[in-house]
């Protein structure tokens, strides 16, 4: 319909319906961005925990006399080797074995292995010379992250 001497303004039907159409396919991959981004924002910080924790642990073990043989038995408050944290499995305590609170979803493993610590020198003999340390944190919401340090017997 024309009025007289002007052209008519709106919107067909048609027209609106395409516009309402791409409108919510934007809306919908917008939210969908944010619902994944607010999904994984915990990440960094279980990840940041993950580290801390394992960082602290190795900085306590690498601090301890290298390993004689046989190690002698105990707690980790008595431990005087670093060969003694092989097998370790815990919760993430403080060195005396008290729990830490607000970390009761972690868990960490220790593994102490003499046979792969040659680092590729004839001079580093198996088991006497250097020995490789891994500390593996886990998360009941993230994957399993494995930090591993080398200590020889300088």
């Amino acid at each position: 319909m024309k009025n007289q001497g002007s052209t008519a303004k709106g919107f067909t039907l048609v027209e609106l319906v395409m516009s309402m159409t791409i409108i919510s396919v934007a809306l919908l991959g917008t939210i969908l961005t944010i619902n994944t981004a607010v999904k994984y924002s915990a990440d960094p910080l279980l990840t940041h925990q993950a580290v801390s924790i394992a960082e602290s642990y190795l900085e306590e073990m690498v601090s301890k006399d290298f390993p004689i043989t046989p190690c002698p038995a105990g707690t980790r408050s008595s431990f005087t080797n670093i060969c003694q944290y092989n097998g370790l499995s815990e919760v993430p305590t403080d060195q005396t074995h008290t729990a830490i609170a607000g970390l009761g979803a972690y868990t960490v493993n220790v593994t102490v292995d003499s046979g792969a610590a040659n680092l590729g020198s004839p001079s580093l003999t198996t088991g006497t010379q250097g020995i490789r340390i891994d500390v593996k944190v886990s998360h009941t919401s993230m994957q399993t992250l494995t930090f591993s340090v080398y200590r020889t017997n300088y």
